[in-house]
């Protein structure tokens, strides 16, 4: 596995345990997998990345089997007696659907303006109480949400209790289950990451008002669509702006 590829495979394992461990879960997980460092007493996001770089490539798509993320991008497979390794061309993903309650659109809306500084196109998102992002006048709703729903698609669930009292919000849930294979949660303040039942807890997620969760998704999006990753000087000031509207449509201002 080259440098780059091992990199955005630690970045999926950091974000999928980080959605339901704390930093020192994480490192005595990593310890159950032989992942061991005993000079580290710092539990930081950069601590444990360093951990996971020390371990092998088939100890990290080990690790991502279980955790159930697509490995599909990372597999190296060997072949003939030269032991020659070809690495499958690397599939990235191509639209973002967001599943979410028109209740909380205000807050969806500035959610969505991030995903396009990341550098998701605006024609790439697909978000129904948006205009310009949702169905178009005539077309069957539900036909719709379905027919968007493939493998080339990530989506977002973005929980609250808007959400999960939304009959439209369980439709679009089970569609996706079904039909999709990667999914990230986005709790809605102030609903918490940590409150999660069910299927979600599986997923990994980020809370909409902490900013190194949007860092970390802006990594892990980068990876998974092949973007252009921003400049910090770039991408700060601009995850800001959205940031704090988001803040500010949460405390109803």
């Amino acid at each position: 596995m080259n440098p780059v590829t091992k990199h955005r495979l630690i970045q999926d394992i950091f974000f999928s345990l980080q959605t339901s461990h704390s930093m020192k879960e994480m490192v005595s997980i990593l310890s159950g997998y032989g992942i061991t460092n005993e000079s580290v007493n710092d539990y930081t996001q950069t601590e444990i990345k360093k951990l996971l770089a020390t371990a092998s490539d088939k100890v990290l798509i080990l690790i991502a089997d279980d955790l159930k993320i697509d490995t599909s991008n990372y597999v190296i497979q060997e072949k003939g007696k030269g032991r020659t390794t070809t690495k499958p061309k690397e599939k990235f993903l191509k639209k973002v659907f967001v599943s979410h309650s028109s209740k909380d659109k205000d807050v969806v809306t500035s959610f969505v303006q991030i995903l396009e500084v990341i550098g998701i196109l605006p024609e790439n998102i697909f978000c129904t109480s948006l205009e310009g992002y949702g169905t178009g006048l005539g077309n069957n709703f539900i036909e719709e949400i379905e027919a968007r729903l493939d493998e080339d698609v990530l989506v977002f669930f973005m929980l609250s209790d808007n959400f999960y009292k939304s009959p439209m919000c369980m439709i679009e849930m089970g569609a996706a289950w079904a039909k999709t294979k990667s999914q990230i949660s986005v709790a809605i303040t102030p609903f918490q990451l940590g409150k999660i039942e069910g299927v979600f807890k599986h997923f990994q997620g980020i809370q909409i008002d902490n900013e190194l969760h949007y860092d970390m998704l802006k990594e892990t999006l980068e990876a998974k669509f092949g973007l252009e990753p921003k400049r910090p000087l770039v991408w700060g000031p601009k995850r800001n702006i959205f940031l704090n509207m988001i803040k500010q449509q949460l405390n109803g201002k």
